[in-house]
């Protein structure tokens, strides 16, 4: 591979010219001299797309005509940097600020180990605690940076997914049947039983994580729970399933539970009292019961890229 492999930043974009306009200053701040940003448009309406073009040149603006979705829209951007030769793609999120050394340091992470296929990022979410929205913690961290460490983990939030370029090519693309939450677990797990690695550095990445699952909560939580539920049926062994799907019953079908309310994941579990939840989680497990025979046909095709990275690994002796 090249000396600086070339990596194409895909950012997603729906109605967030806000977000825009301290994002794109600050991802064409980064250091390294091989990448470039492809902005994904999911059919915006506030004139981002205008904003970008007028002020941000150097940027290649791809326009969906309508909101493809997380994973739509960001299939349009792989398939466009897979087109343009990339090692690496980056699925960005527009609500997140990055350290100017971030790409030069996920790509020494990643060349450092040929089954490494995802880094993630020391993220610091604002909303969990609301107390940087000027992003003064995450200015101290970046001052206070000094050395890289690399740590394996299990799970990379899809706000800043840095992924080699292969893996897409090895496990497939991201579900689109998943139109909003799960989609990077979903790639995740294919990637990690296919035998690629998962890593997190520690340069730091500020996310506001705000959007539309704020407001409205019902809506966003009937998408996470029927979602999470796919990717059990299409991921897990049977007994994994039961177990995951008697812990989210009781999870979100009792009153009283105690939970942390600032992880996402769980208040998108629990948006409101028992009787709701309960209503949403039918609704969930309704709709995995209509469109099982599309999810079976997604595991087996999964299946069977997986095993043939896997015998690709061995031939490779890897």
């Amino acid at each position: 591979m090249a000396q600086f492999p070339l990596v194409h930043i895909v950012l997603l974009n729906h109605n967030g010219k806000n977000h825009l306009e301290y994002c794109l200053p600050s991802l064409l701040a980064t250091e390294y001299p091989n990448y470039s940003i492809l902005l994904v448009d999911n059919g915006s309406t506030d004139g981002s797309v205008e904003y970008a073009r007028e002020n941000f040149p150097q940027v290649v603006i791809v326009q969906n005509e309508e909101n493809l979705g997380w994973a739509g829209g960001n299939n349009v951007g792989i398939r466009c940097a897979l087109e343009r030769d990339a090692d690496y793609i980056v699925l960005q999120n527009n609500d997140t600020r990055v350290d100017p050394r971030w790409i030069a340091q996920a790509v020494r992470a990643a060349e450092a180990d040929p089954r490494v296929g995802f880094v993630g990022f020391k993220m610091l979410q604002e909303y969990i605690q609301g107390e940087d929205p000027e992003g003064e913690q995450f200015e101290a961290l970046m001052v206070a940076w000094n050395h890289l460490e690399i740590t394996p983990t299990n799970h990379i939030t899809g706000a800043a997914l840095f992924v080699r370029a292969a893996v897409f090519c090895d496990v497939g693309l991201l579900d689109e049947a998943s139109a909003f939450y799960g989609e990077e677990d979903d790639l995740e797990h294919r990637a990690r039983r296919a035998g690629y690695k998962l890593v997190r550095i520690n340069v730091p990445l500020w996310h506001y994580n705000g959007g539309s699952s704020r407001e409205q909560p019902i809506k966003f939580s009937a998408l996470a729970m029927r979602h999470n539920i796919r990717n059990m049926l299409k991921n897990e062994t049977r007994h994994e399933i039961w177990r995951q799907l008697k812990w989210m019953v009781h999870f979100v079908c009792l009153p009283r539970v105690q939970f942390d309310e600032r992880i996402p994941h769980f208040r998108r579990l629990r948006p409101s009292n028992f009787v709701v939840n309960s209503v949403i989680l039918a609704y969930a497990l309704l709709w995995n019961v209509t469109f099982f025979p599309s999810t079976l046909h997604a595991r087996r095709e999964a299946e069977r890229r997986i095993i043939q990275t896997q015998r690709r690994w061995t031939t490779l002796g890897v």
